[in-house]
């Protein structure tokens, strides 16, 4: 049996809580409010990993990125820096302005996570530091995101 998306009450409260943030960025880009839910959802693990956590960078944008206001080392490679913003909202922003144009008009979530890769977004291959599947990954992810945009507030 399917897992019931209305369950995980913290995913719920990130769904509910940045929808807002992501209307207006998903309406200019003429994709669904789920898939830029769902990429931020993916890559903040609902808003509880680190570079979300303590950097408000909720599409772990690489810096420098529009928008940011500083910088912190990666943990597992003091090279590569991540931007850090001052809020879900201009993370969401910086996003839009670095990634937008590729992604714009891509409504089909598989769809959508293929041009990420191909904007070097992620690499969509483990070897180079992305996820290798990114595009089925990420559509799974916008599918219950979809799902939970639904369900009753926790």
């Amino acid at each position: 049996m399917p897992t019931n998306p209305c369950n995980n009450t913290n995913a719920v409260k990130f769904v509910k809580k940045y929808r807002p943030d992501c209307q207006p960025i998903a309406d200019r880009l003429k994709v669904p409010v789920e898939n830029i839910l769902g990429l931020a959802a993916q890559e903040s693990q609902y808003g509880e990993g680190r570079i979300a956590s303590e950097y408000n960078n909720y599409f772990s944008m690489h810096a420098p990125a529009p928008l940011q206001t500083g910088e912190a080392a990666a943990l597992k490679d003091p090279k590569v820096k991540v931007a850090k913003f001052a809020s879900f909202a201009q993370s969401a922003q910086s996003f839009e302005q670095r990634f937008g144009a590729a992604v714009k008009g891509k409504a089909d979530p598989e769809d959508f996570g293929e041009a990420l890769v191909s904007a070097k977004f992620n690499s969509g291959d483990a070897a180079t530091g992305g996820r290798g599947g990114f595009a089925p990954y990420l559509a799974g992810i916008i599918k219950m995101v979809k799902a939970r945009m639904a369900c009753p507030n926790p």
